[in-house]
């Protein structure tokens, strides 16, 4: 497993909204993340359920390998995500395979369209 080396943490402020922006009955996303409180409230304002403004909450980002990481949601996958994660995986596979046979990637590519 690779080394995780954090570089850095800072505070941001998260603006939130929601899924359903008709009803509210969905789930509570983060439109933005930001440096400071007062650029969270203006990307927020409006954006929300009904043109209501976001709601806006402090939280903590960090810098791993160059990039930040903060506030997200993970998405799960439904049965057919997970139908088409196995066909991905299995062709990647074999991909994998014919290159150990020696196959060249442009050989691949040729086979890949027929």
């Amino acid at each position: 497993m690779a080394t995780i080396e954090v570089q850095e943490v800072k505070d941001v402020w998260v603006a939130w909204t929601n899924s359903d922006l008709t009803e509210g009955k969905g789930r509570q996303l983060p439109l933005a993340v930001c440096e400071n409180e007062a650029t969270a409230i203006r990307l927020g304002k409006g954006k929300s359920v009904q043109g209501s403004n976001c709601s806006v909450t402090k939280s903590t980002a960090v810098r791993l390998n160059g990039q930040w990481l903060g506030s997200v949601v993970i998405e799960r996958p439904s049965e057919d995500d997970i139908n088409q994660q196995k066909k991905i995986e299995a062709k990647r596979a074999a991909i994998e395979k014919a290159k150990s046979a020696g196959l060249t990637d442009k050989e691949i590519d040729l086979i890949k369209f027929l």
